[in-house]
């Protein structure tokens, strides 16, 4: 199953997310759903809001993360590992100084 989110322009004022997926030839998605809130009771059952089945749900997710990617939507462990490549990097040019400049004082470049 794919998912594509889009901007839905001024008159709604929003974005759309649209399920589909291609099977023998023909385009299909699915049903828009209308997220209702309702009262929860705390230790109570109350079902999942959207299932699928074990072998729709790996190519789900991964597509509706793809998608989230192109809208530039960032988890925070995102931010994390940016910040980790970011250090890295930093910590690299810094040796590279360090090993020119040692080189360089016991002329071995």
């Amino acid at each position: 199953m794919k998912v594509e989110i889009y901007n839905t322009g001024p008159a709604f004022n929003g974005i759309g997310i649209i399920f589909w997926d291609e099977r023998a030839g023909k385009r299909y998605t699915v049903k828009p759903l209308n997220l209702i809130m309702t009262d929860h009771k705390p230790g109570t059952y109350a079902g999942p809001t959207i299932f699928l089945a074990s072998h729709e749900a790996e190519e789900f997710l991964k597509s509706l993360a793809e998608a989230l990617d192109k809208r530039g939507v960032k988890t925070d462990s995102d931010a994390k590992i940016q910040g980790t490549l970011q250090a890295t990097r930093t910590h690299l040019a810094d040796m590279r100084r360090l090993v020119f400049n040692l080189l360089h004082k016991e002329g071995g470049c």
